[in-house]
């Protein structure tokens, strides 16, 4: 744990982690805190409560969904070098790509990017019998499961709908335009710039010591190892980076510093474009947008079979907050919104007044 965060504040954080692990009943849960410069790091339980083996902030944990943040970033950066545009239709960059429904025509990158194309998600991800070969995800992407699949409404009408699929055809473009694998690109242009030696995307290639076993609850309230590790590499974009405390607080900072996106870009990447209906966040480019205690927060969750995970940051504050547990249903994101009141509760005590 770093004490670079006052002493006041650390024992506030030490405190409610314990109650929350406890109460929550949670197998383990690793919480990074940063405010500019200072760092906050936890780790609380199980790595594998079956083996009991301790978990520890080095550990590293399946992040889900959060790897959308990486896809967003990538497209980005690839409209950046001036190699595609957001505006323009997805078949420009993928010509094979057809869906029995003809309005699949209109869908444009940023309709993906946004969750505003009408895609709808993926119905299996096949996590016991997963593909682990380059040819992966485009085999996903022009499969009769997404192929047959009907939007479910018109494109540009500005309405919101989750979809994997989406992202998963993202990460076909970007593939398509940089003319390396998606994993590669992620790697070269965003993970290792920033030092992120702890992350990566082909989890299938990973020493899994480091990695936390994924839980589940029995009906009898115990924990039990979850039977397959979520990864497919038919649907990297969408759910497979592996990632830990220490790499996401990396990419915090980098995201707050503006270090991987040049301004304009990232304006543009925390702009909404819709509402999502069910609590009423905001879906920006890849990112969500809520506000707490008058702050506006950017940020994504996470959730597959023995992981949840949480990453927000609120650039006004220079602050970010990220919470991983390994197991199904854990609940992250209160957490972090409980860390995020106890945090702004009293401004003083974090030099922010």
């Amino acid at each position: 744990m770093s004490n670079n965060i006052n002493l006041t504040v650390n024992a506030k954080l030490d405190s409610y982690l314990e109650k929350a692990l406890y109460y929550y009943d949670l197998p383990g849960l690793a919480v990074h805190v940063g405010i500019m410069e200072d760092d906050y790091f936890s780790a609380l339980g199980w790595k594998d409560a079956h083996d009991k083996i301790p978990l520890k902030t080095e550990h590293v944990f399946h992040m889900a969904s959060v790897t959308k943040l990486f896809v967003g970033t990538a497209v980005l950066k690839l409209r950046e070098k001036g190699l595609l545009d957001l505006d323009d239709k997805l078949i420009t960059y993928l010509p094979q790509f057809r869906m029995a429904d003809k309005r699949y025509l209109s869908i444009t990158l940023r309709h993906l990017l946004s969750h505003t194309s009408g895609m709808p998600n993926v119905k299996d991800y096949h996590w016991d019998d997963p593909e682990t070969d380059e040819g992966a995800l485009l085999r996903y992407v022009l499969s009769p499961e997404v192929v047959n699949s009907r939007l479910l409404w018109d494109p540009g009408q500005g309405k919101f709908s989750y979809s994997d699929i989406g992202y998963e055809i993202l990460g076909a473009v970007i593939s398509a335009v940089s003319g390396k694998s998606f994993e590669d690109f992620v790697s070269e242009n965003i993970l290792a710039p920033l030092g992120m030696i702890n992350s990566d995307l082909l989890t299938f290639r990973r020493d899994m010591n480091d990695v936390c076993s994924p839980h589940v609850k029995t009906e009898e309230n115990h924990f039990a190892i979850v039977k397959h590790f979520p990864y497919n590499r038919a649907h990297s974009p969408s759910s497979t980076l592996t990632s830990n405390l220490k790499d996401m607080s990396l990419w915090a900072k980098a995201v707050l510093a503006q270090k991987i996106l040049e301004p304009p870009t990232l304006l543009e990447a925390f702009t909404e474009h819709s509402t999502v209906p069910n609590n009423g966040e905001k879906i920006c480019l890849s990112w969500f947008r809520r506000e707490q205690n008058g702050f506006l927060l950017y940020g994504h969750e996470g959730t597959d079979d023995g992981f949840r995970a949480s990453f927000w940051i609120c650039p006004e504050l220079s602050a970010s907050v990220t919470v991983c547990s390994n197991l199904s249903g854990a609940p992250t994101k209160r957490i972090s919104r409980e860390l995020f009141d106890l945090l702004t509760t009293d401004k003083t005590q974090l030099n922010l007044a």
